[in-house]
């Protein structure tokens, strides 16, 4: 092979080579992309959750607090019921 025709072709080998990084560096840059577009989607539904947690835990306390309450209410009947049965019972051993 003549020197000249020796240069042609490592020109066009170079011109392969950079064509070949050029692809191969924006491909890297279009993952790269895709990558920053998926974790700023998981940030954002990471945050969404957080503030519904944050509400929901706020629920759970009001739930927690109306339960109580009725606990009281359910325990203070219970307690109504049952000396009234005693009350009936020692009326009921007078009349007999």
């Amino acid at each position: 092979m003549i020197p000249e025709a020796r240069l042609d072709r490592s020109e066009r080998m170079a011109m392969l080579l950079v064509r070949a990084g050029y692809g191969a560096r924006n491909e890297l840059r279009a993952r790269y992309r895709e990558h920053d577009e998926k974790i700023n989607q998981l940030v954002d539904l990471r945050i969404s959750n957080e503030e519904r947690f944050a509400r929901n835990e706020e629920r759970f306390a009001r739930l927690a607090e109306l339960q109580a309450g009725t606990d009281l209410r359910l325990n203070s009947l219970i307690d109504v019921i049952k000396e009234g049965r005693q009350g009936n019972s020692d009326r009921d051993n007078r009349r007999r």
